[in-house]
This record gives C-alpha cells, structure tokens and sequence, in this order.
C-alpha cells in the first residue's frame, strides 16, 4: 500500500532537451544511446527505485563537497566547463592539495564495480575526468568513489592524459557530424570496449534493432468540412403590449 504511493512519487518523467552538443557523462555510452536521447524518442519514465538510486548519488556528493568545505580545502565546487564547447558539464569540486589544484570527481558506485576498482577506477569515469582536465587546463586530478552499501572510499590520482584526451575530442567530433549535421543513426558500436552490456540496460533496444533512425510524425488530425449555420427564417419584429394577444 504505502510503496505503491512511493514508487508513484518518485517516478518521473525524462523531459527532452534540444541541444547541439554532448555531455560529459555521456563519455563511454553507446553512440546509438546517444542519438535516440538527443533525437527525443520515446523512453519509459525513470521507475521510483532508480530514481531514489541517483537521489542517493546527489545527497553523496553534496555530503562529501561539504566536507571537504570543512577541510578548507575547496577552491570551487560545480564548476561548468567553458561555454560553447563539444561537451556541457559540470566538474563536481576544484580542491588545492599541497600547493597543487585537483579536479575531483565524485561517483557513487555499486558494491560489485567498487570491488572491480580495487587498482584502476571505471574507464568511463577515467575518461570524464579527463575531459575536465582538458577544459580546465589543470594536469591533475581526482577520481573519488563511495561504495553506496558501505560508504568505504576509494581514490585515484589521474595525470592528464592528452593523447587520450585527443582522441576522445576526434571522437566526438566525428559523432557530433553524424547525429547533429547529418542527422543520421551511428553505426553499432565495438562492444569489446564496454566494460559492461549496455544493450541490458538501455531504454532505445528495440528502435536499435530495427535500425531507426526518424520517428514518424504523427498524423494530422482530420478536418470535417464546416457547414454553413442554419440561421433563423426573418420575422417582423412588433411590440406586443400588456392586453394585446400574442
């Protein structure tokens, strides 16, 4: 009774933003992904429990941004990128640690990819940060992950990777030629590069598999002819007075 009145609750609709540019979270996803969200095809609404999920992300990064406030240690925090580039984002904390600044980047992680970040962090991750240390022009930064069961952390030093950086911007040059100039479906990607199945969990599978690239406008409504109006026959008009019959 009362979780079907909170699943309801949380539950929400995705809205559909036009735009002519990526996100710096979108880095790693399928292209394909990437096209359908852009292009605004129809998703199911984000259920109630993944909704609480990302709530317990935002409430985990507003938690650990207060404390490092505490620190002293924070020169910025939600910082945006410079405007007009390939990417939108924002970077969550710019901290200065020994006399150099960081950019950190805060993630929440299920216990099962926190253990699988025992020596490296996620790839996706490591390419985002990377990315705000690209536009920010600062060479390092860090990547600091939470373990959503048990709260444990987990952080690792990144060093400016330009050459990774480069080819992540020829990349993304390249899609944003595909979806925004031409408007065209990119093709299937190389999934031996994903670190896990996308395709499970994407919301676009089945206008993936039939190759859609435009969604059907919808029909016009039909318009009946208009008749014209019956108007009333024309009567001579006359005063009827209080004894006169009618």
């Amino acid at each position: 009774m009362l979780i079907e009145l909170l699943e309801e609750y949380f539950q929400r609709e995705e809205p559909h933003r036009e735009r002519d540019y990526f996100y710096v979270s979108e880095v790693g996803k399928c292209p394909r992904q990437i096209f359908c969200t852009v292009k605004g095809f129809p998703r199911p609404p984000l259920d109630g429990q993944t909704a609480r999920k990302l709530a317990v992300g935002e409430d985990a990064h507003r938690r650990i941004v207060q404390a490092m406030y505490g620190l002293g240690i924070v020169v910025a925090a939600e910082v945006p990128i410079p405007p007009g580039a390939l990417f939108h984002g924002r970077a969550d904390a710019i901290v200065s640690l020994a006399g150099k600044n960081y950019v950190v980047e805060i993630k929440t992680v299920h216990p099962y990819n926190f253990d699988q970040m025992a020596i490296s962090p996620r790839r996706d991750h490591y390419l985002q940060l990377q990315l705000y240390l690209h536009y920010f022009q600062i060479p390092q930064g860090i990547i600091l992950a939470e373990n959503k069961a048990s709260q444990e952390l987990r952080e690792f030093v990144v060093e400016l990777d330009r050459p990774e950086v480069n080819r992540v911007l020829a990349e993304f040059e390249a899609l944003r030629e595909t979806i925004f100039l031409r408007g065209e479906l990119p093709p299937l990607p190389d999934k031996s590069d994903w670190e896990f199945d996308q395709c499970k969990y994407c919301p676009f599978v089945d206008f993936c598999r039939e190759n859609i690239s435009q969604l059907p406008k919808p029909a016009a409504p039909l318009e009946l002819p208009k008749e014209p109006p019956v108007l009333p026959e024309p009567y001579e008009a006359r005063i009827i007075g209080l004894f006169d019959e009618p």
